[in-house]
């Protein structure tokens, strides 16, 4: 049987601003498996990204339960999720989020050097050979196009060989071209490494290429499917 890499337990986030109250995420029960590319789709406003940030650890749901490989990361302080966000999960954003003063080079080998890997230069050089990043790696972010900023953060979430990679709309700042190369490279690395990859998109291109499906609406999960091509 399949090992349970992420599990959530009646998931909720709710913003509260002044008086307002708003809902994000409700009642959310899933469980992801190792190996598997799942897609969270839904509309814009549906609840996906918060869903990943939480995933991930980056957020925190306001009740509820995450576990990750059977531990429960709901309550660790930030000291304590520090080293989950940096080596057990790695996480690939619309907007890039590079560092504008690193390097490409220097960028994808954050994660490393944060853990103190001496290999953190020759796994960053590798990777970037991997992705045709070699020539560019010692531009900086504004040097390099949209395709260039993605694949460059595909790296750096990859360096430390995280059990599970999240990607939170990845193509969305991408043109058609550099959108097919994004997906493609992610489903290869997803192959080839046997990496989880849960990947938030409203496309039904993408979506049509995973394992499984989950559907959000207005924060709660309409429907868990298979891919068109499981």
């Amino acid at each position: 049987m399949a090992e349970i890499i992420v599990e959530t337990r009646d998931l909720e986030k709710v913003y509260t601003i002044g008086e307002r109250r708003q809902q994000i995420l409700k009642d959310i029960n899933l469980q992801i498996f190792a190996g598997e590319f799942v897609v969270v789709s839904g509309s814009s406003g549906s609840g996906k990204t918060t869903l990943l940030s939480i995933l991930s650890g980056i957020d925190r749901p306001t009740s509820g339960s995450i576990l990750l490989s059977g531990r429960d990361i709901t309550g660790m302080s930030e000291d304590e999720l520090a080293p989950v966000r940096n080596v057990e999960t790695g996480f690939v954003f619309q907007a890039f989020h590079l560092v504008p003063s690193l390097t490409a080079l220097e960028n994808v080998m954050f994660p490393a050097e944060l853990r103190r890997d001496p290999q953190a230069r020759v796994k960053a050089e590798e990777l970037l050979r991997r992705v045709g990043l070699w020539e560019r790696r010692s531009s900086y972010p504004q040097q390099l196009s949209g395709g260039e900023k993605q694949r460059t953060a595909i790296c750096r979430a990859l360096i430390n060989h995280p059990k599970i990679v999240f990607a939170d709309e990845p193509t969305g700042n991408l043109d058609s071209e550099n959108s097919r190369g994004i997906v493609e490279l992610l489903a290869e690395l997803h192959r080839e490494e046997k990496t989880t990859l849960v990947l938030a998109t409203h496309s039904p291109e993408i979506a049509a290429r995973a394992d499984r499906v989950i559907v959000l609406r207005d924060g709660c999960i309409v429907e868990k499917g298979e891919g068109a091509d499981a």
